[in-house]
This record gives structure tokens, sequence and C-alpha cells, in this order.
């Protein structure tokens, strides 16, 4: 790589400049210097550096993590695998380098992270790489946060980070850093095991080792607020911390609000739930059944009849963040939603509707083997038994629909809406389906890969082709493996090179040869 100053060549393993000693930081690489030029133009690097665009209306996604050279200049042999990170799928070659790419084709690397964070709506990006040091991405341009940063959480919407962060001493602080204003507060914990950022970003719960799992409240700006002891495990925490949900003594569930404790219900074992952005309204599930809770409440209802563990990966698509073994939706009410389960014994899927008053589940399919939810929550597709069903609106009709007439199915793929469906058979030939009919698409028998734009990919043999209503279009021959990541980035490994899909036309060679 090269100097982001002074324009030297600098070796890949060095974190400065050998020349004028510049830190190098990651920067915008465009596509067309990856297999020409030799040396960055450092006048166009400076203003991108200055631009600072914020992510925006920008669809940033991690598309691909790949190797770029080892030390001694030689590509090793490729290790291209499928791997998940955080709340999100990946591709990786020989686990060395990442590559953050836009749409419109430019990219930039760096070191294959520890963790990677997104906000709620996949807007905003950070993430902490192997030397312990947090960076955000402001556009393609990451910026430097801290070093020694241990465990570290983006807030809901993207505004604030928090991690833990090892003192020159030897101890621990915990960190709230402000993306927009580039400035952070500290406090010093003891043993930190684990903590939760509220959706606003201003509001941390921490469990503290010393002291049996002593559980604190933080709010920037506010002093530090001690609550209970033994805690095992934080579920959640509200704006304000006037809302605290956490796990005490291993099998009994607590809310907080100030300074009064109440316990919730005993749960045994792992606990999956879902929660509203607000965090007054939880659903979870744990190894004696399902549960729902509302603010207010005494206790949480039995969601008799619900069976396996909440399925908190569903949502993904949608607004919706990830931590530990739950998930908050930007839903102001958990009411009238569908929600699934996995069962533990057969790994089957299970579609549930929860009712108006949260007092309720009602089951919408049996053992289940693929299944959509529309982006408004409200409609249903879903694969049992080589059928394809589609529920339109569960808040009027649990009536369901056979789309797959008298084709038996394998697979599918939905647009958001789940007006357009397109699936296969197990003999891998290719169907439409609108809303009346289902049409063949011509060809030989191939595989699902992806949805994509207004359509979706489809591979037959080493020929990738992207289908509509009516026809097939090839893409691409010679393709090896299609890799559909975050919103529709698309990666081909074809002729022993790594490609980014910009469009059907378009297409941008990442790192070149192999």
């Amino acid at each position: 790589m090269y100097c982001s100053q002074c324009g030297k060549e600098v070796p890949g393993d060095a974190r400065y400049c050998p020349v004028c000693g510049a830190r190098q930081e990651m920067g915008i690489v465009p596509a067309e210097k990856l297999s020409g030029e030799s040396r960055f133009d450092s006048e166009k690097r400076k203003l991108a550096h200055r631009r600072g665009r914020r992510l925006g209306n920008f669809l940033v996604t991690v598309t691909a993590l790949l190797i770029l050279f080892a030390a001694d200049g030689e590509a090793p042999a490729a290790d291209y695998v499928s791997r998940r990170m955080d709340a999100s799928r990946f591709v990786t070659q020989n686990q060395r380098e990442m590559v953050i790419c836009n749409e419109k084709g430019e990219i930039c690397t760096a070191e294959l992270p520890r963790q990677i964070l997104y906000s709620a709506d996949h807007s905003q990006i950070a993430y902490v790489d192997r030397d312990q040091e947090l960076y955000y991405m402001d556009g393609m341009t990451p910026v430097f946060v801290d070093d020694r940063a241990g465990a570290a959480a983006l807030s809901f919407y993207g505004e604030t980070l928090a991690y833990l962060r090892e003192t020159d001493g030897g101890g621990q602080e915990l960190c709230v850093y402000t993306v927009e204003d580039r400035t952070s507060e500290r406090i010093p914990v003891r043993g930190c095991r684990e903590f939760c950022l509220s959706p606003d970003g201003r509001t941390v719960a921490c469990v503290e080792t010393e002291g049996g799992g002593i559980l604190s409240v933080w709010r920037t700006g506010e002093d530090e607020t001690e609550i209970t002891g033994n805690v095992s495990e934080i579920l959640s925490v509200s704006d304000q911390g006037t809302c605290v949900m956490y796990r005490k003594d291993s099998d009994r569930l607590y809310l907080s609000h100030g300074k009064e404790e109440k316990c919730l219900a005993s749960v045994r074992g792992s606990v999956n739930y879902v929660l509203n952005e607000a965090q007054t309204e939880i659903l979870y599930t744990d190894e004696e059944g399902a549960w729902y809770y509302s603010a207010g409440q005494e206790e949480p209802v039995r969601l008799t009849g619900v069976k396996g563990a909440a399925v908190t990966s569903c949502y993904l698509e949608d607004t919706a963040y990830q931590q530990r073994q739950g998930l908050i939706l930007g839903k102001k009410t958990l009411k009238n939603m569908l929600f699934a389960t996995r069962d533990r014994r057969d790994h089957m899927y299970h579609i549930y509707h929860l009712d108006g008053e949260g007092n309720g589940a009602k089951a919408l399919s049996g053992h289940t083997d693929q299944f959509q939810i529309a982006g408004n929550g409200h409609s249903l597709i879903y694969l049992s038994d080589q059928r394809l069903y589609r529920i339109e609106d569960v808040r009027y009709s649990q009536e369901k629909t056979c789309l797959s007439d008298s084709y038996p199915v394998s697979g599918f793929l939905a647009d958001r809406d789940l007006r357009r469906v397109w699936f296969t058979t197990p003999d891998r030939e290719l169907y439409f389906r609108g809303r009346k009919e289902c049409v063949g698409l011509p060809g030989e028998p191939g595989s699902l890969q992806g949805r994509y734009m207004d359509g979706i990919l489809f591979q037959e043999g080493r020929e990738l082709y992207y289908a509509d209503e009516e026809k097939k279009t090839l893409v691409k021959e010679d393709v090896d493996e299609v890799s559909v990541l975050e919103n529709g980035f698309v990666i081909l490994d074809t002729d022993s090179r790594y490609c980014y899909l910009r469009d059907m036309k378009d297409m941008v060679d990442l790192m070149g040869s192999r």
C-alpha cells in the first residue's frame, strides 16, 4: 500500500510510514486503481478525507473479507468461505483483511476485525480490529476512535459508541463516544463482565464481577447509579435508564424501575427475546415455554402452545438491532406481531401471531422448512411439506393460499412485500408466481442464489442468470460461487477473480487476480 500523506510505498503490515512517519489509516481506493496505477492520487485522497461523507442514503455493507497479499508479496492459496460475525454474513479469504465496498465500486481495506457493529438500519458501521483499535465509518473514511478497546456496541441509530477500554494502569473504564462531535465520557469500572446500551446511546447498564455481579446504570453527564447484586445477564436498558431488564442468580428475570426491583418470572436455560424500541414490551422463550410482558402488567403472560426458541434473526432486513440472544425492533408495539420459533429437536420452524392484547399466540404453521415475513410485519410466506403458502394479512384473517398449485417446492425467494415469488422444484426447475398464476421460466435445472434488484439471481452450472417475472438474462459465465450479502450486494468468484456485481453490465474487480 501507499502512504496517505507522502504517497511513498509502505509495507503491508506497517502501522506508520517509514518515510514521513504518518499513521496509516484506511482510505478510498477507486476500483480502477486496483490493477493499474502504482500509487494513490494524494490530493483526491485528502479531499475524500476532508469531505467526511456520512453514510445516510449510502447502503453500506461489508461485502467481502478477502486477503490482499502475504508479507512477502505472494498470494497464498485461497480459503474462500462464508461465515457469520455479529448480525451479518460475510465472505472471507484467508482471514486476513476486510474489504468495504459501496454502490459506486469504491473500496477500502482493513485488517479482519474482531468485532463488527451496525446501527439498526445498517446505515452506520463500526468495528474493532485485531489490535484492539476502534473505528467507525464516516462515508468511506474510517475514523479512529480509541485504542485498547475490548467489547463495543453501536447505538440503535448509530449516534454513539460504548466500549470497554484497558487503562494505562491495567484497570478498566467504560466509555461512551459521540460520533457527531467526536467527544467521549468515561467512568472507571471494576471487572466489567458485560454491558448493554440504550437505544438513544446515552445510557449504559453494566455488570461488574466484584460484589457477586453488581448491576449499575450510568447516564452520560450524570452520576452512576448502583442497582443490585448477583446479576448474571442484562437483557436491556431503556432510554433514561428508567427500565432495566436483567437475569439474576441465573434463573430469575427481574425488571428495575429506578431503584425498585421486581421479579417477573423464573427462567430456565438460555433466553431468546424480542423487544420493542422503547423496551416496554418483551416476548421471550426459555427451555420451558414462551412469555409476553408489557410494562404495567403484574407478571408475564405464558403463551400456551408455543414450542421452541424464538428466532431473533428473521427481522434483520427491517429496522432491527441484534444484541446477544435478543433483538430490538423499530416498532412501537409487539402486539399483533408475527414471530417464529425453532424446534430444538427437529430444527423446524413454527410461525405464530401474537394477538392484539398480548394474551396469547395463535399457530399459523406447523413444521416449516423456510419462511419470510413481509417488511410491514403483517404478511407471511412459508414452505411446509413441499407446499408454498401465503397469508395476506394476519390482522384480519389467518386464511392461507397455496401458491405452488400442483408443483412440489424445494425453496423460494420473494420480494419485500411478498407479492412476487420465485420458487424451485426438487428437480431444480424455476417458476415465478405473481398475483394469480405460476409461470415456468425456461432453462436448465439450477439453484436460487438470492434477491437482486427487482428480481433474483439463479445459477445453472457455472452460468449466472438474473430472473424477473418473465425471463432469465445471462449475467456472467464461468461463475464458481455467488455470495449475496447485506443490502443486496453480490460478490462473484469468477475466472479466479473476485468481483463486486454493481449491476448486470458492470462488475468491479475487487482485488485483482488471486
